[in-house]
């Protein structure tokens, strides 16, 4: 096997030929991939299992599971669906081709397998595989910045409220009076949530109105509303 340090892509080639699979091997490594192999269908299936590989590269013809059944069963595991697989074929038959599109290839190189048409299909593929994660890890973050400047959005007016009657129930509350250190606590507590969504706001595409500006909204409130 390559060197592990210089092999950040690890391919998984399958094929019943022997010969191919150390020829496809040594080529591969040579290149700094990591590879590691399967002679059949159900030890392909087990490997990727186990091993999550980059890529397989993966024989349509073979005995028992053929290579597109292989396909078939790996795409349907939520677990491996996401592993770009491309086949290996001495077939060029349209339907044949097209079945193995079908259940989830990415791409084929026809055998005999020529170097630099194996190099450049399996770069393609990795290509590929890397933006779709980028894009998917992309609209996740968005996703939760979303979620965060909806929440901060949804706490602002609340706590404008809650800050506005501390300020109110401070001005009434004579320095000396029981409540008076209490309402003085929870506004604040009720600044310092001010500041945190304040942040969380930095990186959304929300923006709350500063809270002590909205006190002054607040103070209008008739004062009949509040407790005796």
């Amino acid at each position: 096997m390559g060197d592990r340090k210089n092999a950040p892509y690890r391919i998984l080639v399958t094929d019943d030929n022997p010969v191919n699979v150390r020829f496809l091997k040594i080529l591969l490594e040579k290149e700094g991939f990591h590879t590691f192999s399967a002679v059949n269908g159900t030890d392909c299936i087990a490997l990727v299992q186990r091993e999550k590989p980059d890529l397989i590269l993966l024989d349509i013809d073979m005995p028992g599971i053929t290579g597109i059944d292989v396909c078939k069963a790996l795409k349907q595991d939520p677990e491996t669906k996401d592993t770009p697989i491309v086949f290996l074929t001495a077939c060029t038959d349209k339907m044949v081709l097209k079945e193995a599109f079908e259940s989830g290839g990415v791409d084929y190189v026809t055998k005999p397998v020529q170097r630099i048409e194996l190099l450049a299909r399996l770069k393609s593929a990795l290509n590929q595989k890397e933006l779709i994660q980028k894009t998917l890890s992309e609209e996740k973050l968005r996703c939760v910045i979303e979620v965060a400047g909806a929440i901060c959005h949804e706490l602002n007016q609340p706590m404008m409220s809650v800050l506005g009657y501390a300020e109110l129930l401070l001005m009434d509350l004579p320095h000396d009076h029981e409540m008076y250190p209490n309402v003085e606590k929870i506004k604040a507590q009720t600044e310092r949530m001010g500041k945190i969504t304040r942040k969380l706001m930095g990186i959304t595409t929300y923006r709350t109105k500063d809270y002590m500006g909205g006190v002054s909204q607040i103070i209008d409130i008739d004062r009949a509303a509040l407790p005796g």
